[in-house]
């Protein structure tokens, strides 16, 4: 029963982020987001195919490794979230940056400050709202977690986040490779093939992790999390690919969804820095705000 209300709780959180972003989202201007946020163009449907109809699974992987090569850090100061739950999107500005393997921050503001922040570094995890409820600083230290104690309520998997992020490596170990069925509806539509794998959640939980892979173009579409029934936990959906300066192709668009909450949340990213020369240590430091007590979550009892 314990399993479940931490479950439980868990939605909940996820729940309450929503609807805190989208009130406070009510004191924008509604003006016209620029169009490249919202019909970026997609290389794939005008490039030719850079793997071979029968290419392997350790060639699928290599072609995406040598992108990922290409890249250990990438920021962006023109995010812009679009919020869902049942209701009108709502759509808030936001920074972001990953360095390859653990660190994550992203800060979510509106006309009357951050309203979120939620993060990660080498040592721990976090995640804060201004009107959350806890009323905190949720943390948690790595070495907890691989210490198996038990976790409580998080609104995101920090190293699946990561990952889906694109500056870590995939290890083709880790997976198995799954053909995706073609559809006779649509002769265009490229190969696709899903690479599936385990991983444990925060919560010591353990559950399917899946890639689906654009196997003509050599890009990731999609990053899954279900349990061990089937059932979807969490999605990443990843589109917009374009190429940057450095050569390397990252997505200019994310969709994040939760099904058991009802939520979804939309990434859309301007421009991208590549591998930027000097990122501040203060990025990835865990965060302190005016009373927000510090909340861990392997001792935090709802």
């Amino acid at each position: 029963m314990k399993s479940k209300t931490r479950a439980g709780c868990g939605r909940d959180v996820i729940v309450k982020v929503l609807i805190g972003i989208s009130i406070w989202s009510l004191t924008l201007t509604s003006g016209c987001s620029s169009m490249r946020h919202w019909m970026g163009f997609s290389p794939q449907a005008n490039e030719p195919c850079v793997l071979a109809p029968d290419a392997s699974a350790a060639e699928i992987v290599n072609t995406l490794n040598d992108n990922i090569s290409k890249l250990y850090a990438w920021r962006s100061t023109d995010v812009r979230i679009t919020a869902r739950q049942g209701g009108v999107p709502m759509t808030l500005s936001a920074v972001m940056a990953v360095e390859s393997p653990r660190k994550l921050r992203l800060r979510v503001s509106s006309l009357a400050g951050y309203e979120v922040d939620l993060g990660s570094n080498p040592e721990r995890f976090w995640f804060w709202m201004k009107r959350g409820d806890p009323h905190g600083v949720m943390t948690a230290s790595y070495d907890d977690v691989a210490d198996g104690k038990p976790m409580g309520p998080l609104p995101f998997q920090p190293d699946w986040l990561i990952e889906a992020l694109g500056v870590i490596p995939v290890t083709a170990t880790d997976f198995v490779m799954h053909e995706q069925p073609s559809d006779p509806r649509n002769r265009q539509k490229a190969r696709q093939v899903a690479f599936v794998g385990e991983q444990v959640t925060p919560q010591g939980r353990t559950v399917k992790r899946t890639m689906l892979v654009d196997a003509c173009h050599g890009v990731i579409v999609e990053h899954s999390l279900r349990d061990p029934s089937g059932r979807l936990i969490a999605r990443a959906g990843l589109s917009n690919y374009q190429r940057e300066s450095n050569g390397v192709r990252l997505p200019h668009r994310i969709d994040l969804q939760w099904p058991d909450s009802g939520v979804e949340l939309t990434l859309r990213i301007g421009r991208i820095e590549t591998n930027p020369g000097a990122v501040s240590e203060e990025t990835w430091a865990m965060p302190t705000y005016p009373d927000s007590p510090v909340i861990d979550l392997t001792r935090f009892r709802p």
